[in-house]
């Protein structure tokens, strides 16, 4: 007769076999951990370099539309059509052309823009006329990048200048434009950085 006991496992075997089992899961499970947290990284890096990216085109945009074009500010003063000062604060604050208007209102196509940096943000802000009233608020003001631990922006005319317009120049040349612009910056994630744009001001 053939024998038709079936032998199964025993309880050892059992534990053994889920012992085994926990021990590879784990492993699994921690590789694939690993694999989501680098991939969430490289995301965010690459999300990163994309806001960069964006920042400078949006810079070099502005700077290569420069106009020679002074205002009046909201204290009543004439102000440069490219000014810069360091202290007490940075800003950069120009005049730029290009500002189009299909719908045809009765508005300027140049737009006044000033980039500064404020609790390690930088800061684009614009305004919706060229001369300002002592009431005239911004139109827009956008953080366009955080992390930048320190900036300086210099101006070409002959030699480099952290501020615009050089003080040995007369106050008559309000409208000159610089010949290029660099910009460096210290960024959290990307360490230094730099970028050099030629103006409108090359050609005068």
């Amino acid at each position: 007769m053939l024998d038709m006991r079936v032998r199964g496992f025993t309880l050892i075997e059992l534990l053994v076999a889920v012992a085994i089992f926990a021990v590879i899961s784990s492993i699994v499970y921690g590789t694939l951990s690993n694999i989501l947290l680098l991939d969430q990284g490289a995301r965010k890096k690459l999300q990163s370099l994309a806001d960069l990216q964006r920042v400078m085109i949006l810079i070099e945009r502005d700077l290569l539309q420069l106009a020679p074009r002074t205002i009046i500010n909201e204290f009543g003063d004439q102000a440069g059509a490219f000014q810069l000062t360091e202290s007490p604060s940075l800003v950069l604050e120009f005049t730029r052309g290009g500002y189009q208007n299909p719908g045809q209102l009765l508005r300027s196509t140049l737009k006044r823009v000033a980039y500064s940096v404020k609790d390690e943000a930088l800061i684009r802000t614009t305004w919706a006329v060229l001369d300002r009233a002592s009431q005239t608020q911004p139109e827009h003001e956008e953080v366009l990048l955080e992390g930048v631990r320190e900036m300086t922006i210099s101006a070409w005319s002959k030699e480099w200048h952290t501020s615009w317009p050089p003080q040995q120049q007369s106050q008559t040349v309000d409208a000159q434009l610089p010949g290029a612009v660099k910009i460096e910056m210290q960024l959290e994630q990307f360490g230094e950085f730099e970028m050099l744009v030629p103006t409108p001001g090359s050609s005068q």
